[in-house]
């Protein structure tokens, strides 16, 4: 009896793992224009965001450097934007195809910094079972809190989870963390995720610092993101 419980105890264990690393935590920018010259199949990382019951397809501003044609010069796809998908790398079955780009803003050219490293989209499609979808964390941080990122190197096929901790914020707001050292292209518009799972923040600017020999790690706070929704009326 005993060797049965520990038996059916080991399943469970193996299947519950199992079922996390099925989870598709974090996602890559898919995106096709009409153009395919210009096509990007990994345009940084993305999430879905759930907030007010109404869900979101969420990356950063600054990937328009590399998910752009040449003749785009502000947030706004002038028709060229075939499909932006948040696809998965772990099943290459599994996406979500983006609908209207909220913020888009003809009268903003794409720049660093941005004014607000948030991409925010409509969603089109449904979520796969096995997609994460994050929530706000509307309590405000606190210094020295765990505070760990979520994303997709460049060339990786495993996902990148980087625990740090809060240690200031920036003029503009944005978070500043202390992070190890390493190679984080290709994580921007990754989850910043509190010690629970919700969303505190997205990457947004990373680098290390020769001089200092520090990593700086500075991602954009909710601010943006909020400020956003209110004004498009999406809160209702």
């Amino acid at each position: 009896m005993m060797k049965m419980k520990n038996l059916m105890t080991l399943f469970f264990l193996m299947s519950l793992s199992l079922a996390i690393a099925q989870t598709d935590s974090v996602l890559v920018n898919n995106v096709q224009f009409k153009d395919s010259k210009f096509n990007n199949p990994h345009a940084g990382s993305g999430f879905i965001l759930k907030h007010n019951n109404k869900l979101y397809g969420i990356t950063a501003k600054h990937v328009l450097f590399i998910a752009k044609t040449d003749s785009m010069k502000t947030i706004s796809f002038d028709k060229q934007l075939k499909s932006w998908e948040f696809k998965s790398k772990k099943n290459d079955k599994v996406s979500v195809l983006a609908g209207k780009l909220i913020n888009e803003d003809p009268n903003e050219a794409i720049e660093m910094p941005p004014k607000g490293d948030w991409l925010i989209f409509e969603i089109e499609s449904n979520i796969p079972k096995d997609v994460a979808v994050y929530e706000v964390r509307e309590e405000p941080l606190t210094i020295g809190e765990k505070i760990r990122f979520l994303g997709y190197p460049y060339k990786n096929y495993k996902a990148a989870s980087v625990q740090g901790s809060l240690i200031g914020f920036t003029p503009e707001n944005n978070l500043k963390l202390n992070v190890p050292k390493g190679n984080y292209g290709g994580c921007s518009g990754g989850p910043v995720l509190d010690a629970n799972g919700k969303v505190v923040g997205i990457v947004s600017m990373g680098y290390f610092n020769q001089k200092e020999q520090k990593m700086i790690f500075e991602p954009a706070s909710l601010d943006y993101f909020k400020q956003i929704i209110t004004s498009k009326n999406y809160e209702k």
